[in-house]
């Protein structure tokens, strides 16, 4: 190869070297619009972002409240839980008292039965055997 073909060679690539350059200072203007578009869509990004935290901040205190709530639901449930306990045990306690009511009721109908009965048998002889008495006066 000759040296006006070396020459050559190198002239051609440095023209297309400064012409790739001039492409891309024509092309600055789209580079620009390019990284503003980009930067709008960033900083668009950036608040969603920011909002979406503030959601899960938001979220997250409301899941503790609920799990509060629900600790203090379960005390309550338990708590009923006793008191319906209780109350069955009183409505038997309730159940077995009335019965020893009724029973001793009963009895004390028969006793006053029986006294009434009594009291009728020993009145019979005592008014059938006493005969009126003549004073001696007459």
């Amino acid at each position: 190869m000759s040296q006006a073909q070396k020459a050559l060679s190198v002239l051609v690539v440095a023209c297309l070297g400064l012409w790739g350059c001039a492409q891309g200072a024509t092309n600055g203007h789209a580079s620009a619009e390019r990284i503003r578009v980009l930067e709008t869509k960033i900083a668009k990004l950036e608040d969603d972002f920011k909002a979406v935290v503030a959601v899960r901040e938001q979220l997250r205190k409301q899941l503790t409240v609920a799990e509060q709530e629900r600790t203090q639901l379960g005390q309550q449930v338990e708590q009923l839980q006793a008191a319906v306990k209780e109350r069955d045990e009183l409505r038997q306690q309730l159940a077995v008292r009335t019965s020893e009511r009724d029973s001793i009721q009963s009895q004390f109908d028969q006793f006053r039965k029986s006294i009434k009965t009594l009291l009728g048998q020993a009145e019979a002889p005592a008014t059938s055997s006493a005969a009126p008495v003549a004073s001696a006066s007459e």
